[in-house]
């Protein structure tokens, strides 16, 4: 899920000043991925080490800067949009290359966009293109846009990405993409680096690309080191054997206190794009049917301590769904539950439970329910007793569940935790057949949340979408209809107008408890203080160095020592 906590960012230790030397050419950069990647194919990649392996060799067209605003990369300016919303116009810079020396034109971007768009394409990453009706090239440097309704997300979810060399991909069957040669062996680059060598398990070899359009980016070669074991990477990055860590924050707090204590060594950490929720199943007859039930558990739970004991730092209490690192999130737009059991149990007998000598709530049911969890048919007694699936092998998201499922109990909820392997994990989520999940969401720089609180979404109800909890709300809806068809004459004149009504949707979620937030990830990177121009946005964050946020990025780091 790609679709968005709290404003406590975490300083970070160790030397995070950007250095004030001049940037020098030479050496070489040594960084650590957590794991090899799948593809170098930039139409099939899916998973985190394939995006941080291909942005090192391919441009976006825009880019997330240092505070998470869309910035033009291969672009030359901001798209400009017609007086009604329809039409984007995007130029792009003229002195931009491949590294074969042919010019990136208007042909590439047409063709990077048609083979997303194409539904023979043969991949495990989901583009929508849904709201295009035409692309056009209008010169070599200038790409038009024309939508079928006003649509905001536009900028990010689809201009924001990279670019791939026509020359290369336009010859290739989409529906053939995967198993392509390319997919292994890529042969032009667009980005800061090429890609000399890579050796499957061990290491991808750079070389810089004196082509480049941004100009040469400072280090002559960078090699990636896959290093599974997160106590071992931690453990290069304080020896020097490797100057870069995009994933320290798998270490634990071990690793990164180690780190941070490290005399040369820069940790940054903040609060990222992700999070982690507790989503509860409100169809009729599912024991959170009931927005007071909901609102019961929020305020038996202590959050905080929660987080504390499940994260043990790495995770920051979060309310809504829109998280401290996007330009949307306002603090005091959310609901909040204070700790308040008495309370909590009142709004239990207000829906309609009553808790039983057992210490379990139950209520009746007028009519039966086959589709209540679990149904006692004689009577129609329903007890709260349920299932919190939770994937196997995420401590984390299985402390939180113990915790929460002890601490309900005083209200009359047994809820028992499931852990469950990731392969199945979502099989009865998907058919609505479920008691409560926690899982986790991956986020973009878009916080539209369409996907996961928009009812044309739910699913099984619906073929697609992430809205899992059964929750539809007309109000709801026509707040996020009218976000994603908010679009103004610039970017900072739509963000402004759509935060407005973002303020309401976060309202109605957290109000409702259509999912119970539990917290933001807080993550780490790592750097050698040998490693020149690190710079940190608001909150310390470094979002915009890892995956395919900014690859422009990576050309300006550069090698204080020239080694």
């Amino acid at each position: 899920m790609v679709a968005a906590t709290l404003a406590i960012f975490v300083a970070a230790c160790g030397n995070t000043a950007p250095s004030s030397s001049t940037p020098k050419n030479g050496g070489t950069l040594i960084w650590a991925l957590d794991s090899d990647a799948d593809t170098l194919n930039p139409f099939v990649m899916s998973t985190l080490p394939d995006y941080r392996v291909l942005s090192f060799i391919l441009p976006n067209l825009y880019s997330g800067d240092k505070n998470l605003n869309v910035v033009p990369d291969l672009a030359d300016g901001m798209p400009s949009v017609s007086s009604d919303g329809l039409v984007w116009t995007v130029k792009l810079k003229k002195n931009a290359k491949w590294s074969d020396g042919t010019p990136i034109t208007a042909d590439d971007v047409l063709a990077t966009q048609k083979i997303q768009a194409d539904p023979k394409l043969d991949t495990d990453y989901s583009y929508d293109w849904s709201k295009l009706s035409s692309i056009e090239k209008v010169d070599a440097n200038t790409v038009k846009y024309t939508l079928s309704e006003k649509f905001a997300p536009f900028l990010v979810q689809n201009l924001v990405g990279y670019v791939a060399p026509a020359s290369v991909y336009g010859k290739i069957d989409p529906s053939k993409m995967r198993d392509d040669p390319v997919s292994k062996a890529p042969t032009v680059f667009g980005g800061a680096y090429k890609l000399d060598k890579w050796i499957p398990g061990q290491e991808f070899d750079f070389s810089a690309n004196t082509n480049y359009y941004n100009g040469r980016p400072h280090y002559d070669k960078v090699i990636a080191k896959v290093i599974t074991d997160a106590t071992a990477a931690a453990n290069a990055l304080i020896n020097g054997d490797v100057a870069w860590h995009p994933s320290l924050g798998e270490s634990g707090a071990g690793g990164i206190s180690k780190a941070k204590a490290s005399s040369n060594v820069q940790v940054h950490t903040y609060e990222d794009l992700g999070y982690i929720d507790f989503r509860m199943n409100t169809r009729k007859g599912h024991i959170f049917d009931n927005v007071m039930a909901r609102q019961a558990l929020a305020y038996t739970l202590d959050k905080p301590s929660i987080v504390q004991a499940a994260t043990q730092g790495a995770g920051a209490p979060l309310w809504g769904d829109i998280v401290p690192a996007s330009w949307a999130y306002d603090a005091n737009s959310v609901v909040k539950y204070p700790l308040d059991v008495n309370k909590a149990k009142s709004l239990m007998q207000q829906a309609g439970w009553t808790i039983g000598s057992d210490g379990v709530a139950t209520r009746t049911l007028a009519d039966g329910c086959s589709a209540c969890s679990p149904v006692i048919k004689a009577g129609g007694q329903q007890k709260f007793v349920g299932k919190i699936r939770v994937r196997a092998g995420k401590p984390d998201r299985l402390k939180a569940a113990e915790i929460i499922a002890d601490q309900v109990k005083q209200i009359g909820m047994q809820l028992t935790p499931d852990p469950t392997d990731f392969k199945v994990f979502y099989k009865p989520v998907q058919t609505g057949n479920f008691d409560v999940i926690i899982a986790g969401f991956s986020l973009t720089l878009e916080p539209d949340d369409y996907s996961t609180a928009h009812s044309s979404q739910l699913q099984p109800e619906h073929h697609e979408g992430q809205n899992w909890t059964g929750y539809s709300n007309p109000q709801l809806d026509s707040l996020i209809d009218q976000e994603r068809a908010t679009v103004k004459a610039t970017d900072a004149e739509t963000k402004a107008a759509r935060k407005a009504i973002f303020n309401q949707i976060e309202k109605i979620i957290s109000g409702d408890v259509q999912t119970y937030m539990l917290w933001a990830d807080v993550s780490s990177m790592g750097w050698t203080t040998n490693v020149g121009d690190v710079t940190a946005g608001n909150g310390d964050n470094t979002i915009y160095y890892d995956s395919n946020n900014n690859p422009a990025s990576r050309a300006q780091w550069y090698s204080k020592s020239g080694k």
